[in-house]
């Protein structure tokens, strides 16, 4: 028993083991976040040339380059040169080129558009790095650990349910960072204004600030910075709830391993019924083949004792009318022997008459005895043949509620057992899911680990034993 106990809390101990392993895994891939959110904190400030976050001297630089630009094109415009949309890298170098060639001297206009270009230049880089690292350090870790990782063919509801929020969070994710790469990509020809985020209350501001219209350019690198925070922080979702759904998975084996236990206990119970009750239903169909025997055998019997009934009554009949022709021969032969001189022959054949009838009377008295005896016994099956119906009646209505009971119990049973089956599928992929999350092998992908590293052969031979369920020896 000590042993027993001292197994189970090894194997709590492993369990939380891993459990602390995998939720390391997600504070490494928070930190990663956390380091791409400094570093557009950093790129930011550069571009901003502040040394902390200030939304007021944010708004001062972009206003600063909007007034520069409009002074470059109020230059541009004395000297009748056509203005531009300045949409781009390209146009901000032909804005410059113009300015060069129309000033006369430079006020600072070229300078500080100039100072912009760089600025902006080295901030579009800067975003398309980040975008890069993002995309290795912190989405390809989420695509590959932060999965629900349950098999198509079994429906979890906490699955479904996880799936379908970091669904969300991948679409997201998909389209902020396809806006990105397709801003910072036209950014050198001509930015599509349509991929800046909507409802900005920083963009707001600017637009008060800013002739957007005109200098569509000085939206692009708040756009990107605001862009980069809202990946960061959608990715910190999708990592939160990577966390819940293994908090879930843990309570949903809990409860379904308590489900399925009470479910295959009722199981048993309800198989323990089911036997009882097919016992009752042969029994019921053995009295009732056996009922059924007895009537079968009363009938046959009655008919029997009917076609004696019947022969009786017609050899009755024969030897009544027998009977009364030969007393009817005997009476003539009387009278005529009264008539006539004494003739011998007719007065012995008279005799025989006589003789003849008296032994029909005799056989008339034993047939009725027969007959009677017959009608007695007929009589006697007839009432054995309205008990046996009563019983074979009963029978049959004892036998078809049995078996309707017993097809409604089995009907029964086999949806139980097939909740069960389902239930054990649930739990085995619930647990699949929990042992693959938290695996050694999976947690370790998601760290920075040097791909020289590998298991000692001793360890992955552990490990490969123990996915087996064989022992394990020390060495």
């Amino acid at each position: 028993q000590n042993q027993s106990k001292a197994v189970a809390m090894t194997l709590t101990t492993m369990r939380a083991g891993l459990q602390r392993a995998y939720l390391d895994g997600l504070e490494f891939i928070r930190n990663k976040i956390s380091d791409t959110e400094t570093e557009v904190t950093k790129t930011r400030l550069s571009f901003y040339s502040c040394n902390e976050t200030d939304e007021d001297s944010f708004l001062q630089y972009l206003k600063e380059c909007n007034d520069h630009f409009l002074m470059a094109n109020n230059e541009l415009r004395r000297k009748n040169i056509k203005l531009e949309v300045i949409d781009s890298e390209m146009r901000i170098v032909t804005l410059l080129n113009h300015l060069r060639e129309a000033a006369e001297f430079d006020k600072g206009e070229i300078a500080f558009i100039t100072g912009f270009w760089e600025n902006i230049k080295h901030t579009v880089e800067s975003f398309h790095s980040l975008v890069d690292k993002f995309q290795t350090n912190v989405l390809n870790r989420l695509n590959q650990n932060c999965t629900s990782y349950n098999n198509a063919d079994i429906s979890l509801e906490v699955s479904n349910r996880y799936t379908e929020e970091i669904s969300g969070y991948i679409a997201e994710l998909e389209r902020e960072l396809t806006n990105m790469r397709l801003l910072m990509k036209t950014y050198d020809s001509g930015i599509h204004q349509d991929l800046f985020s909507q409802n900005s209350k920083f963009a707001e501001k600017v637009l008060v600030s800013c002739d957007l219209k005109a200098f569509p350019i000085l939206r692009l690198a708040p756009d990107l910075a605001e862009k980069m925070e809202n990946v960061c922080a959608i990715a910190r979702k999708w990592l939160d709830r990577d966390e819940q759904y293994m908090y879930e998975v843990n309570n949903y084996i809990k409860e379904t391993r308590n489900i399925a236990k009470k479910r295959e206990e009722d199981l048993k119970n309800q198989k323990e019924k089911q036997k009882k009750i097919e016992k009752a239903v042969k029994t019921a169909s053995i009295l009732l083949h056996n009922n059924k025997e007895k009537l079968q055998k009363i009938e046959s019997e009655l008919n029997s004792l009917e076609g004696q009934l019947n022969g009786f009554k017609q050899e009755k009949k024969c030897k009544h009318t027998e009977k009364a022709q030969k007393s009817s021969m005997a009476d003539f032969l009387s009278i005529t022997m009264t008539q006539t001189r004494k003739n011998y022959n007719l007065q012995m054949k008279r005799q025989r008459l006589v003789k003849q009838v008296r032994e029909l009377e005799e056989f008339l008295i034993g047939l009725e005895r027969e007959l009677s005896n017959v009608e007695d016994e007929l009589m006697v099956k007839s009432q054995e043949r309205i008990l046996i119906n009563e019983k074979v009646e009963t029978s049959v209505k004892t036998y078809d509620t049995l078996k309707t009971d017993f097809e409604k119990y089995s009907d029964n049973l086999e949806k139980l057992e097939q909740e069960v089956n389902i239930l054990s599928g649930q739990l085995l992929q619930l647990e699949i899911i929990q042992t693959y999350k938290t695996s050694p092998e999976n947690v370790e992908q998601i760290f920075d680990r040097p791909q020289t590293v590998k298991l000692a052969p001793s360890l992955k031979e552990k490990i490969k034993r123990k996915r087996k369920g064989l022992p394990v020896t020390e060495s």
